[in-house]
C-alpha cells in the first residue's frame, strides 16, 4: 500500500470541491437557461439564506433539477463505496456491488411489477419491489454459499455469478413472453436517473450516507479481510460476521439506489481503483473517496445524458459504459503489469 503523505488532505479538499463545482452546474443545465448566480441563491434560499430569489427561477432549480442531482449523488456514492467493499471482500480487482446479486433480483422485482401490473404498493410498488427482490436474492446467494460456517470469497463470488445468470434467464424469459413490457423497461434496465424526485431522495440519500458511514468506520476489518480471511483471522477478526455486515450494509444501500435509478454500470469497479491509485489501499481513505470520485462522476455523466442529443435524455448508464469500457481495459494493462493491490 502506498503511504499517506501531506498530499492526501488536499487531494481530499479539491475532491469535495469537484463534487461541489459539478453539483451547482449541474443544476444551471436544462432548457431554461438560468445564471449560475441564481442558481446559487435558490439553493441558498432553501436554508433561508438568501430571499431575493425569482419565483420560477426557484421552481425550476429546487424542485426539477435538484432532486435528479441529489439522486445522481447519492447513487454514484453508494456504486463507489460498494465496490470498494465488495473488492476487499472478494479480493478481485473486477468486482463491483452487483457480482452479489443485487442488480438481477431488482430487475426481477421491476419486471415482475411491470409485467403482472401489480399496485400493492402504490405509486412506490416498483421501488419497494425492486428492493427487496434485491435484499432476498444477495440473501439467497450468501447462505447457499456457506460451507463449514463459512463462506469462502470464491463461493461468494461464483454463487453470485451463477444465481445473477439464473434470475437473468427468468427476466428474459418473462420479456420473451411479454414483449409489449420491453419499452417500459427500456429505461430502467439501462439506468436512468430523470424523474427521481424529493420523496425518493429523502428515502435513499439518508440510507446512503448511514450505511456509508457505517462502512467507513469498518474500514480496519476490511483492510484484514483483503489481505485474506486467513489474516484477518490472526489479527483478531471476527471475518464471517464482519463479512455479513458489510455485505448487509452495501447491499441495502446499493439495493435502495438500483430501485430508483435502474442498473448503472461501472461505477462501482471505476472509483475504487481510482482511489487506490491516489491513495493507496487503505479502506480508511479509499471508502470516502470512493463515494465522493462516484458522485461527482455519475452527476457529470447524467449532465451529459442531458446534453449529447438536443430534446433528449438518454439512458445514463449508457454514458457510464462507454466511459468505463476503456478504463476497464486500462486497469487490466495496470494489474497485469503490477498486481492489483500494489497497483
Amino acid at each position: 500500500m502506498k503511504t499517506i503523505h501531506s498530499k492526501t488532505y488536499l487531494y481530499f479538499i479539491v475532491s469535495i470541491l469537484a463534487l461541489l463545482a459539478s453539483f451547482i452546474l449541474s443544476l444551471d443545465i436544462g432548457p431554461v437557461k438560468i445564471p449560475v448566480i441564481d442558481v446559487i441563491k435558490s439553493v441558498l434560499a432553501q436554508f433561508g439564506i438568501y430571499g431575493n430569489v425569482k419565483l420560477s427561477d426557484y421552481i425550476i432549480v429546487t424542485q426539477l433539477r435538484e432532486p435528479e442531482t441529489i439522486g445522481a449523488a447519492a447513487v454514484g456514492a453508494s456504486l463507489g463505496v460498494g465496490g470498494a467493499v465488495i473488492q476487499s471482500i472478494f479480493r478481485n480487482p473486477i468486482s463491483e456491488p452487483y457480482i452479489t446479486g443485487v442488480s438481477s433480483g431488482a430487475t426481477l422485482g421491476a419486471v415482475l411489477a411491470i409485467v403482472f401490473g401489480l399496485t400493492i404498493f402504490g405509486i412506490l410498488t416498483l421501488p419497494l419491489l425492486a428492493f427487496i427482490f434485491a435484499i432476498i436474492v444477495v440473501g439467497f446467494v450468501y447462505t447457499i454459499s456457506i460451507r463449514n460456517g463459512r463462506a469462502p470469497p470464491l463461493i461468494l463470488l461464483l454463487s453470485g455469478i451463477a444465481i445473477s445468470l439464473f434470475v437473468s434467464s427468468f427476466v428474459a424469459l418473462l420479456l420473451y413472453s411479454r414483449p409489449r413490457y420491453i419499452n417500459s423497461l427500456f429505461f430502467w434496465l439501462l439506468g436512468s436517473l430523470s424523474g427521481i424526485s424529493w420523496s425518493d431522495d429523502y428515502i435513499v440519500a439518508p440510507l446512503v450516507i448511514f450505511t456509508s458511514v457505517a462502512l467507513f468506520f469498518m474500514y480496519r476489518q476490511l483492510n484484514a479481510l483483503q489481505l485474506g480471511d486467513v489474516y484477518a483471522r490472526s489479527v483478531g477478526i471476527n471475518v464471517e460476521r464482519s463479512k455479513l455486515i458489510s455485505m448487509g450494509l452495501t447491499t441495502v444501500s446499493v439495493a435502495a439506489c438500483v430501485s430508483i435509478s435502474g442498473l448503472i454500470g461501472f461505477v462501482g469497479l471505476i472509483f475504487p481503483h481510482v482511489s487506490r491509485m491516489i491513495y493507496g489501499g487503505s479502506n480508511k481513505y479509499v471508502i470516502p473517496s470512493s463515494a465522493i470520485l462516484g458522485a461527482t462522476f455519475l452527476i457529470i455523466a447524467n449532465d451529459i445524458a442531458h446534453m449529447i442529443i438536443i430534446g433528449e435524455v438518454i439512458p445514463v448508464g449508457i454514458i457510464t459504459g462507454i466511459i468505463g469500457v476503456p478504463f476497464f481495459m486500462l486497469l487490466m494493462t495496470r494489474i497485469s503489469k503490477r498486481g492489483y493491490y500494489n497497483a
